[in-house]
């Protein structure tokens, strides 16, 4: 397992990494292509800040999906994190861009039909021209007893990577002993400032056994924005280039060494482009990745 002293180390690695300079104008960061983090164990990397399944998405909005797509594409970013129908919404929007080497796609599969999985995946690999799907993942009390049958796509080259998603901490042990036997991929948890329980074992589980993380929940359903309604950010907020409330989350996050991705949810083009620029300058160092969260349960 990871001690502190390697965490700080490599905390202070990922910081370094991106860091810019203070007095860089937002403006110009803005016109920036996201950084990009590795996958371990590949040549590939994903881009720092990702999409996941909007309300766009999920009501078949095709130009808010559009918009949102686009702008993902725009500053460089790369994973759609997507489910049920939303996958084929996002697809056929990628395939209207043109982009479908571009975009990373993240779907679920948990049905217990797998000859109708199997077709949808060829239904998603037509749309958008790929010749095998990015990321096939399921949930943890799906995911593990089906797990063969995963090994055999990936195997079958309909999918690149396999991973095992969730966002509640009663589901932490399955993914620990699914990370333990080797084959995951990509896991994707929950981690804020206001949910720190994956820190215990879950990311640094991951961490060593060369995991992918990609991170769900960042705002808590809207439960952190709420907690700071009304409040300034503190102006030592200034230190890791954060802008916003919705930054101070996600670059608490980033700061994290096991975190590849954070995957944000949104229909409103503006709040995207504000997640986006979390990936942009400094980040918080251990130190200051503590006194966020005592400044979070203080308010």
């Amino acid at each position: 397992m990871t001690n502190r002293r390697d965490f700080i180390r490599k905390t202070a690695t990922i910081t370094s990494l991106l860091a810019l300079p203070a007095s860089w104008p937002t403006t110009l960061l803005a016109q920036q292509q996201l950084p990009r983090r590795p996958i371990p164990g590949t040549d590939e990397s994903l881009p720092v800040i990702g999409l996941g399944n909007s309300t766009a998405f999920r009501k078949s909005d095709v130009s808010g999906s559009t918009a949102l797509i686009k702008l993902l594409h725009e500053k460089g970013g790369a994973y759609v994190d997507c489910s049920g129908d939303s996958r084929f919404v996002v697809a056929n929007v990628v395939n209207s861009l043109d982009i479908g080497n571009d975009i990373f796609l993240g779907t679920y599969f948990s049905s217990e039909d797998e000859r109708e999985m199997r077709k949808n995946i060829q239904r998603l690999l037509d749309i958008t021209g790929k010749k095998q799907l990015d990321l096939v993942h399921s949930y943890p009390e799906f995911a593990e007893p089906n797990w063969n049958m995963f090994r055999e796509w990936k195997e079958e080259n309909l999918t690149k990577y396999i991973g095992v998603a969730r966002y509640n901490k009663i589901y932490y042990d399955t993914m620990i002993k699914m990370m333990e036997d080797g084959t995951v991929d990509v896991l994707q948890v929950n981690y804020s400032p206001l949910e720190t329980d994956a820190d215990q074992r879950v990311l640094p589980m991951a961490l060593d056994k060369g995991v992918a993380v990609t991170i769900n929940r960042p705002f808590i359903n809207g439960e952190f924005f709420s907690r700071v309604r009304g409040h300034e950010l503190p102006a030592w907020a200034v230190e890791f280039d954060c802008e916003s409330w919705a930054q101070f989350s996600l670059k608490y996050i980033l700061s994290h060494p096991a975190v590849t991705c954070v995957v944000t949810e949104t229909a409103n083009p503006k709040h995207a482009l504000d997640n986006i620029g979390a990936g942009f300058g400094r980040l918080p160092d251990e130190k200051t990745r503590q006194r966020m969260v005592q400044y979070l349960k203080s308010l």
